[in-house]
């Protein structure tokens, strides 16, 4: 198995996690790394913040580096810890669909050397009808399936993602049927605009209807989970990995992340915090500063 259980509380669990580029120790945040736009290096995630897994989108990269020879995401990023790669899900959620067969993006994500990597699934939308819903679930099972003849043998961890939203028996029946496939990693997919709308109980039903379906000596993924404020709850809900782009998107506009909540930098007279940045920078210095600055602080302390 390439996932070790240590220790638990409640259902949550500390885990080592094994891949082909190392080891991680789970429960572990993954920051998103834009492959085109880095606010933070990876190496200095890695080097000076302590993570030692990220995550990227291998469609993007395809799609503006795809005909580099020899493309290596490790070399690419400048990173020499644990790579996850995203098969462009989120541009089918956000633009209605991708430039890319989930043949291709799978060869591609074993030819680029990812460590953890995602079949193209299919997510789903919030305001959506139950047709919708019964869709992105059906189709991400039958492409779930018809990827395991060219994942088998590959050096990559597969995850295997579940989809369903807020329709609790459509995410049980995703995650059953996907749990009976050979997949390393299980990850919930969509509950990105339920957090954004603070809706906790929501989440907390989809996580543990997902987590009590799945196999239990599996990893879960919760994607775009980034806040603070929901690591705990969520670790002990049996989360193991969360990945999220927010500590850069939040920094962009000018948003200070706590564990209570986020604040406008614009809102606060000083900084309620002990990190590098707080301690060696006031409120009204940030203010002060050029936006370009200010926007890696802010991504720094975040």
């Amino acid at each position: 198995m390439s996932f070790e259980l240590r220790d638990r509380d409640l259902l949550g669990r500390i885990g080592r996690l094994r891949t082909k580029g190392g080891e991680v120790e789970t429960p572990a945040f993954m920051p998103v790394v834009n492959p085109l736009l880095q606010t933070l290096p990876p190496r200095r995630m890695k080097n000076d913040f302590g993570c030692d897994i990220v995550i990227t989108n291998s469609y993007i990269i395809r799609r503006h580096f795809g005909d580099v020879p020899s493309l290596e995401v490790h070399r690419l990023l400048d990173y020499d810890g644990v790579v996850m790669t995203d098969s462009g899900a989120y541009q089918i959620l956000v633009y209605g669909g991708v430039e890319v067969t989930q043949t291709e993006i799978i060869e591609f994500q074993k030819q680029i050397g990812s460590d953890i990597a995602v079949i193209l699934d299919i997510p789903t939308g919030w305001d959506v009808p139950r047709s919708d819903v019964e869709y992105t679930v059906e189709e991400t099972l039958r492409r779930a399936e018809a990827a395991i003849p060219q994942i088998e043998g590959s050096e990559a961890l597969w995850v295997g993602p579940v989809q369903g939203g807020r329709h609790l028996d459509l995410v049980a029946r995703s995650a059953s049927l996907v749990g009976e496939l050979p997949y390393d990693v299980h990850a919930l997919g969509s509950p990105t605009e339920v957090m954004e709308r603070y809706m906790y109980p929501v989440l907390v039903d989809m996580a543990m209807t997902a987590k009590l379906n799945l196999p239990p000596e599996r990893p879960i993924h919760l994607f775009g989970a980034g806040h603070p404020m929901v690591f705990a709850m969520s670790v002990a809900m049996g989360c193991d990995l969360f990945d999220s782009a927010a500590y850069a998107l939040y920094a962009k506009h000018d948003r200070y992340m706590t564990s209570r909540g986020t604040t406008q930098l614009q809102d606060l007279q000083y900084l309620p915090c002990g990190c590098p940045v707080c301690r060696t920078n006031t409120a009204d210095d940030l203010k002060a500063m050029p936006r370009g600055e200010r926007q890696r602080l802010l991504a720094e302390h975040n």
